[in-house]
């Protein structure tokens, strides 16, 4: 029998169907929220591993979200690399309105590391990452499907030897999925970095752009407008449009944390898990399947009741 939350999370990701049509901001904001909020809470090891082996050999397929990536080689500030990151860093604002207006978004730690064994965990198309390597730490807040939120947190090893003043490809999974990402130093001080990042993951084109601040730090009047006319000259975008989130002392420091008073933005809250009518069609003499967590949750509690019985 397969564990009651993979059904859980079928059921869950069943039920941001009917979203996919209906949304219509740029992205599909709410439908990909939905689907990421299920994965979140319903994450085991069994699932993710699933997945990643249903994406690499082409056994599942999500539905397009076409887009383009709007950096250029121009928009790099020249003699850049990922060294504008290393340390500890908080996000203070985001363009795209998911997933770079997450709460408490922190590099925890970014540094150089000479371990071929560490590196090699991440394969990119032309093989393993190389020693030398960056370890970046991070985690941000999502939403939970049972209200509230909780910490998300993962170490990835990026690359240290691409040329300096280019773009930067990354390769990584979460929870299961495969992505490949496209960063873009923009712009770089003691005190910040503006990266511009594109996510690929199949035909899944999302773009976006964070503002990492020092920790401890508060950006001046004349750093808000350098960071505002850096955005403004290369991309055409007001930065006053940017969401501002919750950062530093405002987040908690332990990961797997709960506050159910996080939900009131989530754009798939109010969603209900459906119960798809095929799936209840069963074999004569045979038990219905499992679809829903409340099926579930009745079958566990008969169980039990059988065992306390017998």
């Amino acid at each position: 029998m397969a564990r009651p939350e993979f059904w859980k999370l079928s059921s869950c990701e069943m039920g941001c169907n009917g979203l996919f049509d209906k949304d219509v901001t740029e992205g599909k904001l709410v439908y990909q929220n939905c689907t990421t909020t299920c994965a979140f809470t319903y994450e085991t090891e069994a699932g993710n591993a699933f997945l990643a082996c249903a994406m690499a050999n082409s056994c599942v397929e999500f539905p397009p979200i076409p887009g383009s990536c709007p950096y250029k080689q121009e928009h790099i500030k020249p003699g850049s690399s990922l060294a504008a990151g290393s340390g500890e860093w908080w996000q203070q604002r985001g363009k795209n309105a998911l997933w770079d207006c997450y709460d408490c978004q922190h590099i925890h730690e970014m540094k150089l590391v000479n371990d071929s064994d560490f590196c090699a965990k991440t394969v990119a198309p032309g093989g393993v990452v190389e020693s030398p390597c960056w370890s970046y730490t991070y985690s941000h807040d999502l939403y939970l499907a049972t209200g509230g939120t909780r910490t998300f947190e993962q170490t990835l090893q990026l690359p240290a030897d691409t040329p300096e003043g280019e773009r930067i490809d990354i390769y990584y999974s979460y929870m299961g999925s495969w992505h490949n990402e496209s960063w873009f130093i923009l712009d770089s001080t003691d005190t910040y970095w503006i990266l511009g990042d594109c996510s690929y993951m199949q035909d899944w084109v999302i773009y976006g752009s964070i503002l990492w601040v020092r920790p401890g730090h508060t950006l001046t009047a004349t750093e808000n407008a350098g960071i505002a006319k850096t955005y403004k000259e290369k991309l055409g975008w007001e930065f006053d449009d940017f969401c501002h989130d919750r950062h530093e002392g405002t987040c908690r420091l332990t990961p797997g944390d709960h506050n159910n008073n996080d939900d009131n933005n989530n754009p798939a809250a109010g969603k209900s898990e459906t119960k798809p009518k095929n799936w209840y069609r069963a074999r004569p003499g045979q038990r219905k399947p499992f679809v829903h967590p409340k099926d579930i949750e009745d079958y566990l509690q008969q169980q039990q009741q059988q065992q306390r019985m017998a």
